[in-house]
């Protein structure tokens, strides 16, 4: 919308109008700023005035858009290479725009890569037409091979699609093509991720798994008890600060998330959760105490009192350094390994505690909150994981009503 000031004389009275507004971006994909001044409509209340007034510049605004891209060349964008539009425009506007975390800059980075390597540098944009596209699709399904010489999976041969998407949507936005050549394919012909099998401990299992870990060390057997029972992603976890505690209200309060950063001076990154929202969620007695006493082992072992902002999974000789979220990983491992307990990791911790959430009799909106998922549709898929025992109880249960 066109940005509307108001023009005074040395008495004050206004005189007039300055419009100003953004009518596209030049080959440089900088913005181009038109302005005029309106003069001051007579006979008007003030606010018929200002109503008048934005009326008028929403033409002019209109106008001027529709005369600039009549009137400029895009010789140039005609030309513009499949290559030179990723490097030059959609990464440093979109991929570096300070919005996506490294991780994501880091898949990015392969598969634009890719795609690049596919296409060729001399390639032109608006020579990927729906059938290129098509094709390419059918590269990745039936050629395409990983570094190690196996065909790729399903999952990624939907990240390279949904990557050149984002690519050829982001160019129709800014005018560089008429349309994005991936919408043209039919529903059958764009490649799907399927659905993923969820690995989860049955309450047995989480039984032996809970009764394994007695006999390990406090720190690492609260951090699994932790994962287990409320459901965290490990970057939450390892996130965790003393301060996050709600010893009256036993709750956990869920707001940071730690990710690997190469470029980073520690290698990590502590930004929001992954939805960019905190949440709550309750702790059980059981493992309140666990942490309660992991926190008197640290300060005993240190000689301090711990800060609130001190991290409950620190490393060893520094509380205010969290550990890797990789290292509940390994550890994970290693102890499923050395028990012969089924092989999980801190993810299928957090699956098993949606599913035996379920199990437990929790309504869908419940777990929905305990995992802090934005879209409800995710959490669905954790009724793909009840075990049959349940399962069988559920058909029992009907046949109760009925039979």
């Amino acid at each position: 919308m066109a940005t509307v000031e108001t023009r005074k004389n040395k008495q004050g009275d206004i005189t007039g109008y300055r419009v100003r507004s953004c009518v596209g971006r030049d080959e440089q994909y900088k913005q181009v700023w038109r302005t005029c001044t309106l003069p001051r409509p007579d006979g008007l209340t003030p606010a018929r005035e200002r109503k008048e007034v934005q009326r008028l510049a929403d033409e002019w605004e209109t106008a001027q858009k529709a005369e600039y891209e009549r009137t400029r060349s895009k010789e140039d964008r005609d030309r513009i290479t499949f290559a030179d539009f990723i490097s030059n425009h959609w990464w440093p506007d979109h991929v570096m725009d300070g919005t996506h975390t490294p991780n994501s800059i880091e898949f990015y980075r392969y598969m634009a890569d890719d795609l690049i390597s596919y296409f060729g540098p001399k390639k032109r944009l608006n020579q990927i037409d729906a059938e290129a596209v098509k094709r390419y699709v059918k590269f990745l399904n039936t050629e395409a091979r990983t570094k190690q010489g196996t065909p790729y999976s399903a999952a990624t041969v939907q990240h390279h699609f949904a990557t050149l998407r984002n690519i050829m949507e982001y160019a129709r936005r800014f005018h560089y093509l008429q349309a994005d050549p991936c919408g043209d394919l039919s529903q059958k012909e764009k490649p799907h991720k399927g659905t993923k099998k969820i690995d989860f401990l049955t309450a047995e299992q989480a039984r032996e798994f809970m009764r394994c870990l007695e006999s390990e060390p406090l720190f690492w057997k609260a951090l699994a008890n932790v994962l287990l029972t409320c459901g965290l992603r490990r970057g939450e976890c390892v996130a965790l600060q003393w301060r996050d505690i709600d010893p009256e209200k036993l709750t956990l309060n869920i707001s940071r998330n730690i990710t690997i950063d190469k470029e980073a001076p520690n290698k990590i990154r502590i930004g929001s959760t992954k939805t960019g929202e905190s949440r709550t969620v309750p702790l059980s007695p059981r493992v309140f105490s666990l942490l309660m006493e992991l926190k008197r082992e640290h300060e005993a072992r240190l000689q301090v009192k711990l800060a609130p902002s001190a991290f409950i999974f620190c490393r060893q000789a520094d509380p205010s350094k969290p550990i890797y979220p990789t290292e509940p990983t390994r550890y994970i491992s290693k102890f499923v390994k050395r028990h012969n307990l089924p092989d999980v990791s801190p993810h299928d911790l957090r699956h098993s505690a949606a599913t035996l959430a379920l199990e437990a009799g929790a309504n869908l909106k419940q777990v929905q909150v305990l995992l802090g998922h934005a879209d409800p549709g995710t959490t669905m898929r954790f009724y793909a994981g009840v075990s049959e025992e349940a399962q069988r109880q559920t058909v029992e249960g009907i046949e109760s009503l009925i039979g």
